[in-house]
């Protein structure tokens, strides 16, 4: 039961008979800080969610505020949506988190150690030192062995190894749902309208990124970075960077979302590498500009902050201080787009934050997930049938005659192309 007005929501909880309600305090209006309007209506966003996957009719839609960041001086969200229950009330399964965790610490990892053998050894001949009979001394064959001083080594390891692999399909969709239902339970999931900020911000950030595309058939030329230009150029950029990470930062400790964020933009289409460079910057400016082009500027104004241990505050104000946040990995604002998220960055940042188009790109992809039954390219057996004629779905009368590939599982070839049809349906 949702029934909303101008200034209050009243939500009925599905598993207690009380209501409550959450003010909708319109922002003041002034030029200085009214981002949302002097009409500001919240809205309720009735969507209609997709068929669930598994037999969990006893599960209730989700609910979760939208929030803006268009503002950094008002808390109250801006409506109220529902979310998929398959994806953000899954039982948490911690096992298969763990799991997600080591294989993302492992997977990258490569022994590049390597002994020496004896085939190896630069010097050394290969000549019997003394006799075989007659001398006293043990017999010995050459001096490349590991019992002489400068000979080989043996038993040792032999790299490069890699210790990549793949986890299951299933493991790492599991993962995924497990911690996107935590964050949601812990509170720890917020979705905005849209990644913009103030509308300072995003058009001085549009005015940089075009700046940039008229100085790009310049830079063949020999450009002096000692210039004039060259210099108002980069403290144009830098003050615009630190204005937007210090806005972004402020707003996160307003809020009091953590030290560490995670911010999950929409997948975009990346320009061709065949087109030319100002075709993709402007390419990539129409492509963004509704994921918002400040926060861009901003999370990596923080990446190289950073790494830098200097926060963008101190910059700011002349203060040689170091960021706390600095000194564990993942501190700070991450901007990652929705084909990255991953179960390591999850666990690692305090908050996650979606914008309403990324959720449900997120939803749809998931489910679309959870509903396939084939398996990896990596890990799947050959097919029984020709991908030819299977994928095509080009099945004819005499489609029976239809010599089956070679299969180690099944040896013997299917009885009819219903049988078929069945079997891999």
């Amino acid at each position: 039961m949702l029934c909303g007005s101008r200034n209050v929501i009243l939500y009925a909880y599905p598993f207690g008979r009380f209501l409550s309600y959450r003010p909708f305090k319109p922002v003041e209006t002034s030029s200085a800080s009214n981002e949302l309007g002097t009409d500001f209506i919240p809205q309720c966003d009735d969507r209609h969610l997709a068929f669930r996957v598994a037999c969990t009719a006893g599960k209730e839609a989700r609910k979760a505020w939208i929030e803006t960041l268009r503002s950094n001086e008002t808390n109250f969200p801006v409506g109220l949506m529902d979310l998929h229950p398959d994806i953000f009330a899954a039982f948490p399964r911690m096992d298969l988190v763990y799991r997600n965790l080591y294989w993302q610490a492992h997977y990258r990892l490569v022994d590049w150690r390597c002994i020496t053998s004896r085939a190896e050894l630069p010097y050394r001949s290969n000549r019997k030192p003394w006799p075989q009979k007659g001398t006293g001394r043990a017999r010995h064959g050459n001096r490349r062995t590991h019992i002489w001083l400068g000979g080989a080594q043996c038993k040792g390891p032999r790299g490069p190894e890699s210790f990549f692999s793949i986890l299951p399909r299933d493991v790492r969709i599991a993962g995924l749902l497990s911690m996107l239902s935590i964050k949601h339970a812990q509170d720890d999931l917020h979705i905005v309208d849209n990644m913009q900020l103030s509308s300072d911000m995003e058009r001085e950030s549009e005015e940089l990124i075009q700046l940039a595309i008229e100085t790009v058939p310049d830079e063949s030329a020999e450009d002096d970075p000692l210039s004039a230009a060259h210099k108002v150029r980069s403290h144009r950029l830098t003050k615009v960077m630190n204005n937007t990470a210090t806005y972004l930062r402020q707003l996160v400790d307003q809020r009091k979302w953590g030290p560490s964020v995670l911010f999950v933009t929409s997948d975009t289409i990346a320009p061709s590498p065949e087109a030319s460079v100002e075709g993709s910057l402007s390419k990539l400016i129409d492509t963004h500009r509704s994921d918002g082009l400040a926060i861009c500027l901003a999370c990596s104004s923080y990446a190289n902050h950073i790494d830098a241990e200097l926060a963008p505050e101190a910059i700011a104000h002349h203060v040689e201080a170091v960021a706390p946040r600095a000194t564990h990995p993942g501190r700070g604002l991450t901007l990652m787009p929705l084909h990255g998220l991953n179960v390591w960055s999850l666990v690692q940042h305090n908050t996650v934050v979606f914008s309403k188009q990324c959720l449900e790109q997120l939803e749809h992809r998931l489910l679309t997930a959870m509903r396939m039954v084939s398996r990896d390219k990596a890990t799947k057996e050959p097919s029984l049938w020709s991908p030819s004629v299977f994928d095509r779905g080009e099945f004819e009368d005499d489609a029976d005659s239809i010599e089956p590939a070679t299969n180690r599982h099944f040896p013997e070839p299917p009885e009819s192309v219903h049988w078929k049809k069945i079997t891999l349906s």
